[in-house]
């Protein structure tokens, strides 16, 4: 008997080691169907684009299929009972390449320190200005205009220029292209170029450094441009003003600022720079990251990554383009809750963009 009880004593000193070393680390967060969720939410991260090409096939060439992606955009949803706001709050995108792995001297590795930004824009408000109401989304584009009509508009104008007509026949894939004329954000800042796409009609988001040049225009820094297909991307509250920022940005001798120069030791990488955000600033936050091209987690917050393709863009066939045209990344819906365990792998799947055209059927035109 007194085998036994040592066994078991044992046994139970193991299972409480076991236990403690896993208290140690990060908790592994799972909902149910009762856990209600208190933040707004990524829903929908739309970064992938359309496929268009142009048929070239009637003079002996070979046609090059592309990607069209200025009609990127980002879903922020309400799922809690009360009205949230979008003032001060900003989206970023992670400093570090998942599909890198990196090392850090040692005093520089921010992973399990701060959630490390290379781009942030944010929105503006007086702090109820910009409501988002109970159960409700609010939808932030690159470019918040008909894509579809200003490739054409483009061209024709191109056409002109050439003093050639235009045989709009030989384009396929256009009719997919996104109107996002409807959406409640746009994250780029007008150009005042010929090119530029921005909808003086549709708020922007504001870029966290700006500067007037000496012709008195202005100038920006670490804005919001381009989702790419291997990023972490973040929904925040900012934990500085915007003028805060600009006059304590840089790490001093005397001073830490809010952006700081990282020192990489693999020889293959340079060293660059991040601006810190704190941890319990980060409302929501996801990874994308092709599957075969994951190397390293760009923060502890995430324990996963998702894509709307297992590799990279690059590496696929021109001929399976069209498959994954039109397709995002959606938070996953357990039937009567968005799920939220910080891991892009379950708390995302791979669906048909929401805001995809629709043919005379209602099927989403990819």
């Amino acid at each position: 008997m007194k085998t036994i009880s040592h066994i078991r004593y044992a046994a139970l000193l193991l299972l409480v080691a076991l236990t403690g070393c896993v208290r140690n680390e990060l908790p592994e967060k799972r909902t149910t169907s009762k856990t209600r969720v208190d933040h707004l939410l990524i829903k929908e991260v739309f970064y992938a684009g359309h496929y268009w090409v142009r048929d070239v096939r009637r003079w002996g060439m070979r046609n090059q299929p592309q990607m069209y992606n200025d009609d990127q955009y980002i879903e922020i949803y309400n799922p809690t009972d009360e009205i949230k706001y979008l003032d001060g709050l900003a989206l970023c995108t992670n400093a570090i390449d998942p599909t890198t792995i990196i090392q850090f001297a040692p005093k520089d590795d921010f992973i399990n320190r701060y959630y490390g930004v290379s781009a942030i824009s944010f929105f503006p408000g007086n702090g109820t200005q910009y409501p988002v109401q109970p159960h409700k989304s609010v939808i932030i584009a690159k470019y918040a205009i008909d894509h579809e009509k200003r490739f054409i508009a483009d061209l024709r104008a191109s056409a002109e220029e050439e003093g050639e007509e235009l045989d709009l026949d030989m384009y396929k894939g256009y009719e997919a292209f996104l109107d996002l004329t409807k959406a409640d954000f746009e994250w780029t800042m007008p150009t005042g170029g010929r090119n530029d796409k921005n909808n003086p009609d549709v708020p922007d988001m504001q870029p966290i450094y700006m500067t007037k040049k000496a012709d008195g225009k202005l100038a920006w820094q670490f804005e919001l441009t381009f989702l790419s297909e291997h990023t972490g991307l973040a929904l925040v509250r900012l934990p500085w003003t915007p003028d805060d920022f600009k006059k304590n940005l840089s790490d001093s001798k005397d001073h830490k600022g809010y952006r700081h120069y990282i020192t990489v030791t693999s020889s293959q990488f340079a060293d660059f720079y991040v601006i810190e955000v704190p941890f319990d600033h980060v409302i929501d936050c996801m990874t994308i990251c092709p599957k075969s091209r994951f190397q390293m987690r760009p923060s502890k917050l995430d324990k996963g990554y998702n894509a709307v393709t297992d590799v990279g863009f690059s590496s696929l066939k021109s001929s399976d383009l069209p498959i994954y045209s039109g397709l995002a990344l959606t938070r996953k819906w357990d039937g009567r809750k968005f799920v939220d365990d910080d891991n892009s792998k379950s708390d995302f799947e791979v669906k048909v963009a929401s805001l995809s055209r629709r043919d005379k059927k209602g099927n989403p035109i990819k």
